[in-house]
């Protein structure tokens, strides 16, 4: 990690002197040990350098990276990090069994200015190291990031007053009272990411009293965590986004037979940020929702099928959608990685079903999608039913192969019949239509207040990788 700046040193003696000035830029002490120091036996080049290091940090705080594989490594290293725990600030422990739980056995004296610990198990085994409550004597009045990754820990042990991120991947069953009886003595907590790796538990019965957390603005729960009702157990009073990944379907049990995520209704009033959204984008498998209060990011995996018979479209519930305004709907889309996605095509049933509960949508906007299903949706139906009723501006991303004009004349027609008719149409295409499909657009006008179409690029809508590790 450290490599840059080194480099830099071997510039020239003007740089090297300027460099080796600066005390700040010396305190990152790399103890993380690849195999190839060991096969190359550069331990001892490593240990000068880690010196070195420490002679030009002078008295700055330091940031210590350590990654121990064998017990000669741990050995080697772990004394310089007993040695400065006065001087911590930042200490990163990445280790396997038994190592990591020796290592940690080892850190007992008091490190007065750490703020960030990151403790990580790298192997998964059926007794997982233990974080002991005697680290660094219990002491963390200035931490306010805690990191763990598959350990076992009792958090009535641990006493955080500064925490402000706290992330946790448990390996084990954990008890949802210990962890919301932690987020109550940590009250300026601002950022929570929890994964529970283990099978999950069934939910419990919303206690009386929730835990608020007054501070929170950002949670994040995998599949796992929202399975184990953990957000009926919450009130987060000032939070504006919130990630779930889990299959909210309304039913105990997925497709698979597993115990599907679970929200309480009377959880909705204590999450205001699940209130009042104006605003989605509905991926297939993926929808992001915001709204005054916030925004809310809703993971669905392909399994899930709504309880408004949506087969391929988002599940939205249980969180309400009925201030929706604008509506986004993505044929395609890239994922983080920069790859594009093509999902099953909606059809008429899935969309009608779903635009039936969004009634108050006021702009829609179509990326990349084959336009006949939506179009006949937007008609009306035998029984004279409008769906989208308040529909005024209309967006059409889209390919001149797949824009069927005589079913989009078909559902203007109709909707201004029923005293529905659209204020405003823009259909943009990816290549200049032909004369033909340019004289079918013309015959749109008559049905809409104002037409626009043009030649365009569509916007790439994106959605959350499954294994992206900050999702």
């Amino acid at each position: 990690m450290n490599e840059p700046l080194i480099t830099m040193t071997h510039v020239c003696r003007s740089w090297r002197n300027v460099l080796l000035s600066i005390p700040n830029l010396w305190t990152q002490i790399d103890l993380s040990t690849p195999n190839v120091w060991t096969r190359l036996d550069l331990s001892a080049s490593k240990s000068k350098q880690v010196e070195t290091f420490l002679a030009r940090s002078g008295k700055q705080l330091l940031d210590i990276y350590q990654l121990f594989e064998t017990p000669d490594q741990m050995e080697f290293f772990l004394p310089v990090t007993l040695r400065n725990t006065h001087r911590l600030r930042w200490l990163e422990t990445v280790s396997f069994p038994p190592y990591l739980e020796d290592t940690l056995a080892q850190l007992t004296k008091p490190a007065p200015e750490l703020k960030h610990l990151e403790v990580v198990n790298g192997l998964m085994v059926n007794e997982l190291p233990k974080l002991p409550s005697t680290i660094f004597g219990g002491q963390f009045q200035k931490l306010a990031s805690l990191s763990l990754e598959f350990l076992r820990i009792h958090l009535h042990d641990f006493n955080f007053p500064s925490l402000t991120r706290f992330s946790f991947t448990a390996g084990a069953n954990m008890s949802l009272h210990d962890l919301t009886s932690f987020f109550g003595r940590c009250s300026s907590l601002e950022f929570v990411q929890i994964r529970f790796s283990s099978d999950p538990q069934p939910p419990t019965t919303p206690p009386r009293k929730r835990v608020r957390l007054t501070a929170l603005k950002e949670l994040r729960l995998d599949h796992a965590a929202c399975t184990s009702g953990l957000l009926d157990h919450l009130t987060l009073p000032t939070c504006t986004e919130v990630m779930l990944k889990g299959v909210f379907t309304g039913e105990e049990f997925d497709d698979r037979g597993d115990p599907a995520a679970q929200l309480h209704p009377s959880s909705i009033n204590h999450l205001p940020v699940t209130r009042r959204i104006t605003k989605a984008v509905a991926i297939p498998h993926s929808c992001i929702l915001s709204g005054p209060n916030g925004n809310i990011r809703f993971w669905c995996f392909e399994e899930t099928r709504a309880r408004f018979g949506a087969e391929f479209f988002t599940s939205f519930s249980p969180i309400s959608v009925l201030e929706i305004r604008h509506l986004w709907v993505g044929q395609h889309s890239t994922s983080r990685s920069g790859i594009l996605h093509t999902f099953p095509e909606q059809t008429v049933v899935d969309i009608r079903n779903t635009f039936r509960v969004l009634a108050k949508v006021e702009d829609l906007t179509l990326v990349s999608c084959k336009t006949a299903a939506f179009f006949s949706t937007l008609g009306v139906a035998a029984d004279d039913e409008v769906l989208l009723p308040g529909l005024r501006r209309l967006t059409i991303f889209v390919g001149c192969e797949y824009l069927d004009v005589s079913a989009f004349i078909q559902c203007l027609r109709a909707r201004k019949e029923h005293s529905r008719s659209l204020c405003e149409v823009t259909v943009v295409f990816e290549k200049e239509p032909e004369a033909d499909l340019v004289e079918a657009m013309e015959s749109l006008r008559e049905f809409v207040e104002e037409l626009v179409y043009r030649v365009g690029e569509a916007p790439k809508l994106f959605w959350l990788d499954e294994d992206c590790d900050d999702w």
